[in-house]
């Protein structure tokens, strides 16, 4: 696995989507365990893919990869979209069990506090209480 220096070296302001789900996989990848890790890793995978189509949408017949271009602030924004519209109508790596889909969704909400802990987006994740 790669070590601390091949983290990208940047300011913060600088890093891209890329830049960042790279720290973030390394981040936990000794604090997770093969399972749980494997399923980080095809969460940033999906997403990646799906905030792609999202910035393409416009671009008629061009698929452009953007994650290694755009800032990642705006990717809390992408989260109700990842899941309802890209996740829920798909079988991605065959995750279609409710446990496993369950788990996207907490890892949708530890990925986005972790962006705002970070100070790569200004986006705070509220969740609501259902009282």
């Amino acid at each position: 696995m790669a070590n601390a220096s091949t983290l990208p070296d940047k300011p913060k302001n600088e890093k891209t989507c890329d830049d960042v789900f790279f720290e973030y996989l390394y981040t936990f990848k000794d604090k997770a365990n093969d399972k749980y890790f494997s399923l980080l890793m095809k969460f940033v995978l999906l997403f990646r893919e799906c905030y792609d189509i999202s910035k393409n949408k416009d671009n008629t017949g061009q698929k452009k990869a953007v994650t290694n271009e755009l800032t990642p602030e705006g990717l809390p924004d992408l989260c109700n979209e990842f899941y309802g519209e890209f996740m829920e109508p798909n079988n991605f790596f065959d995750i279609d069990e409710q446990d496993e889909r369950n788990e996207i969704i907490e890892i949708i909400q530890h990925f986005c506090i972790w962006l705002f802990k970070n100070e790569y987006t200004k986006s705070k994740l509220s969740l609501a209480s259902s009282s």
